[in-house]
């Protein structure tokens, strides 16, 4: 906050004592601020472009994944029906072979002795071949069956293997295009806000500088020391409400900058000097003499409005001073304030 803050001291005194614009300290870091913001949107561009690289390549290979997970589907239902076959199989097999032993040699002998003719003979010789037959052939298809089983079983392990590579692949682009998103997010965020810091402080400063004259020996300006005594023996650090004051109940949130020792001994839009090192503010809509409790990052200040601003922007909501700010340890941050009164109402 003080390196910020020094750095704005330098800065705006140039201006403050009509330094060339394009000389000036601010200037010149306006000026390196931009171009700063054109190479990381040059950057920004090109993460775009990889992403959109990535975003094909991810394509492509959820679809060649696709098109895996599709083959292993098949293939592991190939293998779920060889098996079902191989078990037919084997149970025709099994059958035959029962057949076969009830029946057994003297069955076959006996049944050609009891023939009467010749087509009995016949028979019996049909029936003997057939059986043999269809125990081969049973034989055949359970052999068939499980070479079948063995080659899609193969086929699945196959598939499975060359489908976890492409899974892990999957996941790597995806993971990458996350890091990139994150980049592409942290670029465009920095890309603004350096200029946006910059360019509100010079217009914060052209537009408060526009409606405010030096203060030169010898003027004073509004006595506001009852005021600043309502704050109590904290001067304002704190989160309790000082006796002298009271709470409205009203309250409003937004981003809070600050101004310091550059505005030194000038006079404030209520008719007091402005000093830095008090708890003052600025703000465009709340009345002289009000008082604001202002929240951030844990802590408490309450500060007199005896000032307008900020300017340029119009979505800040208050411009402290530089030691409530520094107490703070407000920035360009957000803030929530409470707006407090004296309890015998504003002095008119």
């Amino acid at each position: 906050m003080r390196t910020r803050g020094s750095a704005l001291i330098v800065a705006l005194a140039a201006i403050l004592v009509s330094a060339p614009a394009a000389a000036s300290p601010i200037a010149q870091q306006l000026s390196q601020a931009r171009a700063d913001r054109e190479a990381k949107l040059v950057v920004l561009a090109e993460v775009r472009d990889q992403l959109q690289a990535l975003s094909v390549r991810y394509s492509a290979l959820e679809r060649e994944a696709g098109r895996a997970s599709i083959h292993l589907v098949e293939a592991t239902r190939a293998a779920q029906a060889a098996q079902v076959a191989v078990a037919g199989a084997q149970a025709l097999l099994g059958r035959h072979v029962r057949t076969i032993y009830e029946i057994g040699p003297s069955g076959v002998i006996e049944a050609l002795l009891s023939a009467e003719t010749f087509a009995d003979v016949a028979a019996a010789n049909e029936y003997s071949a057939r059986a043999l037959g269809a125990d081969a052939g049973a034989v055949q298809a359970t052999e068939s069956a499980q070479a079948v089983l063995v080659v899609r079983r193969a086929t699945a392990a196959r598939v499975r293997q060359r489908l976890v590579p492409k899974q892990i692949a999957l996941a790597s682009i995806l993971a990458e295009m996350r890091s990139k998103v994150a980049e592409a997010k942290r670029l465009a965020d920095e890309a603004g806000r350096a200029v946006a810091s910059l360019e509100a402080a010079i217009e914060s400063a052209s537009e408060r500088e526009a409606g405010r004259d030096l203060i030169v020996g010898g003027v004073v300006g509004a006595d506001q020391s009852k005021l600043l005594a309502l704050l109590g023996p904290t001067g304002g650090r704190t989160c309790e409400i000082p006796d002298g004051l009271r709470d409205t109940g009203k309250s409003f949130s937004g981003p809070a900058t600050w101004y310091g020792w550059e505005f030194a001994g000038q006079g404030t839009a209520s008719g007091a000097v402005f000093d830095p090192r008090l708890f003052t503010a600025a703000s465009r809509w709340l009345s002289f003499g009000s008082f604001v409790r202002v929240r951030y990052g844990g802590k408490c200040a309450i500060v007199l409005i005896n000032d307008r601003g900020p300017f340029g922007d119009g979505h800040r909501v208050l411009d402290l001073s530089m030691a409530a700010a520094s107490y703070l340890g407000v920035g360009l941050s957000p803030v929530r304030a409470d707006v407090l009164v004296p309890v015998g109402g504003i002095p008119g």
